[in-house]
């Protein structure tokens, strides 16, 4: 038990050791497509309201299986009544800005050494997932473009509806795949999920479901440049 106890701060400084080897900083840009689906969408996704997106991220590696993010998003979503056969009649319409700071852990399957015995950066690809904690400021302005005379048919409450939101706490999740492709340049495709726990985000509440919480989304290509590697200069 004794020999044991002496060797523990041996394993422990192979530890610290090995990952302070697989950690690094990288900084990376991320282009790709937001969209929505709440009130003023009658399925998940509708392709026509695809919007662009873009942001700049900085990410930490602790090890090969785990880093953690900082990222800066914005892009922008919209719905109409009219991309939905079961909405069409009611003519209501919204488009929104969206800026996004958020945090996520990730955890990446499968990680491996960058580099080879040898010195020599290896080609891997690597899929991770993430989850983490955000704030999305929105400007969502939502309006009727049907026939005036039949708005008391639609409409509950005026618009702008008052009272809604415009700042979000949402916790970011989803999915990536990573390549790394030279010691310094990291290319991948990124998409994921974004639940605000409100119906406020479309700027309809009372005019929709209340009941119905609203979503966006982030997807896109993602290119990185690794900025401190300690394995890199051995």
């Amino acid at each position: 038990m004794k020999k044991l106890l002496l060797l523990l701060p041996v394993f422990l400084a192979l530890h610290t050791a090995h990952a302070q080897r697989n950690s690094y900083f990288e900084a990376g840009f991320l282009f790709g497509l937001t969209n929505y689906s709440g009130d003023i969408s009658s399925s998940a996704i509708e392709i026509k309201e695809t919007q662009p997106g873009y942001g700049v991220y900085f990410r930490y590696h602790f090890s090969r299986s785990f880093s953690a993010k900082v990222h800066a998003y914005s892009g922008a979503i919209s719905g109409d009544d009219k991309n939905s056969p079961t909405l069409s009649a009611r003519k209501l319409r919204f488009s929104s800005s969206i800026v996004e700071l958020g945090a996520a852990a990730e955890w990446k399957l499968w990680g491996q050494e960058r580099y080879s015995s040898t010195g020599i950066h290896n080609f891997f690809l690597t899929p991770y997932l993430f989850l983490g904690l955000g704030l999305a400021i929105t400007d969502p302005k939502a309006e009727y473009y049907g026939d005036p005379s039949l708005s008391d048919l639609y409409l509950k409450t005026p618009l702008p509806e008052e009272g809604l939101r415009k700042n979000f706490v949402l916790a970011p999740m989803g999915v990536g795949l990573r390549a790394d492709v030279l010691d310094r340049l990291v290319i991948g495709l990124e998409g994921g999920w974004r639940p605000v726990f409100s119906d406020d985000l479309d700027g309809i509440r009372a005019n929709g479901n209340p009941k119905k919480g609203d979503w966006y989304y982030f997807a896109g290509v993602t290119v990185s440049f690794v900025l401190s590697d300690p394995q890199r200069h051995r």
